[in-house]
């Protein structure tokens, strides 16, 4: 079997991602070196043995392949990678750049057992799912913990969120489905039901941390988390069923390479110039040259009188960025951060992370928004007249 016959019969089985199917290649290419002996002459051994050789040789290359491939799909949980929309390619990517490690701390009690599994982590935002099981709620219903407290490195952090992973997805054009690919259902006025229990009757929750000082970082350090109370919300109200507090005790690991970008560009009429811009990942942070600019604004009180008081201005809405390939992604900005430091109102700072996996060297510009989205379908797929375009060179 030659080389190209052996790496087709593997991609019948299995989807390769670029990065493993250099391994596979790095393999093969072993194989036909050891076929020629050291003098560059073939070597004369049977043709028997040399095609059992070369069978033992590939199934190496698919034990390679089935290794690498599978490790990095082991340590994604299903609301992990339907967040992050994530191909296996980006899996690996992740995996082997060591953004994503695997976790497995439990704590059970009444009954509940909550996992830590896994965290995507960068230098300013965190992710960490976790896998409850032992506590179900009917369909459409949603569990919530009562109090979620975080702490890091002994402090509060600066931004934090988190949830029940409702196992839906939006595609390109704002629609809901299932995960499992089947249209969402709906109540009668028209509101999406959520499904929180898998259909393993485990449930998963994503926690978001972020932290918003330029010079310090998440990685390396100790966080004390603690879930009390578990139960259900309905109209925005808290319902317990179980009281318990389920703690855990982590060092967040991640990574934190970025590409760090010096520019000079003006975000359109706005008044704005991006000034540096750092891409992982999972997030963005961008820095404009933008000082504090006040901002009239009329009003009327309460008994018809104008009155005037006063904001401050803002530079565009950061909204995603555009790829090499001319690949825009819009819709795929999530929470953050904005603002002057305390002691200059000169630079101002943008911290965001993104639910969409990026190579950051396959970023070429990015993306403000000019004028807002109509529509769900627009806003994901924002036409060109609606944006600015800040390239970076």
């Amino acid at each position: 079997m030659n080389r190209e016959k052996a790496i087709e019969t593997l991609q019948r089985d299995i989807v390769i991602p670029d990065i493993v199917q250099q391994k596979a290649d790095l393999v093969l290419e072993q194989i036909k070196r050891e076929e020629t002996g050291r003098s560059g002459k073939r070597m004369t051994y049977s043709r028997k043995v040399k095609r059992k050789g070369m069978w033992i040789a590939v199934a190496a290359a698919v034990l390679v392949l089935g290794t690498v491939a599978c490790a990095a799909y082991m340590h994604w949980s299903r609301g992990m990678e339907e967040k992050f929309n994530v191909t296996q390619e980006q899996k690996v990517y992740l995996e082997e750049n060591q953004f994503t490690v695997p976790m497995n701390d439990s704590v059970t009690q009444e009954g509940v057992t909550v996992t830590v599994q896994q965290s995507i982590v960068d230098a300013h935002f965190a992710y960490l799912s976790f896998r409850v099981d032992g506590y179900h709620v009917e369909e459409g219903v949603q569990p919530d913990f009562e109090y979620v407290n975080r702490t890091v490195d002994g402090a509060g952090i600066s931004m934090s969120g988190g949830g029940f992973f409702d196992n839906l997805h939006r595609d390109a054009y704002g629609n809901f489905t299932y995960t499992d690919g089947t249209p969402a259902k709906e109540t009668a006025d028209g509101s999406v039901i959520a499904k929180y229990v898998n259909d393993d009757g485990s449930m998963e929750y994503i926690m978001t941390l972020m932290m918003n000082e330029k010079d310090n970082s998440l990685i390396g350090k100790p966080m004390h988390i603690e879930f009390q109370n578990l139960g259900t919300v309905a109209k925005a109200a808290f319902m317990p069923d179980i009281n318990a507090v389920w703690a855990f005790d982590l060092t967040l690991e991640g990574s934190e390479q970025i590409r760090s970008i010096a520019v000079s560009q003006p975000v359109g009429e706005s008044g704005a110039t991006v000034t540096k811009a750092e891409i992982s990942p999972i997030s963005l942070y961008v820095e404009f040259d933008f000082p504090l600019q006040k901002v009239p604004i009329d009003g009327v009180d309460q008994d018809g009188n104008v009155i005037q008081s006063t904001t401050f201005a803002e530079v565009p809405r950061l909204i995603g960025v555009r790829l090499k390939d001319g690949t825009r992604l819009t819709g795929i900005v999530q929470g953050g951060s904005d603002g002057y430091d305390d002691d200059d109102h000169n630079t101002y700072r943008v911290y965001r992370g993104i639910d969409h996996i990026i190579n950051p060297a396959e970023v070429d510009a990015l993306l403000f928004e000019k004028a807002g989205a109509e529509t769900d379908e627009e806003y994901y797929n924002m036409p060109e007249e609606k944006l600015y375009i800040v390239p970076l060179n």
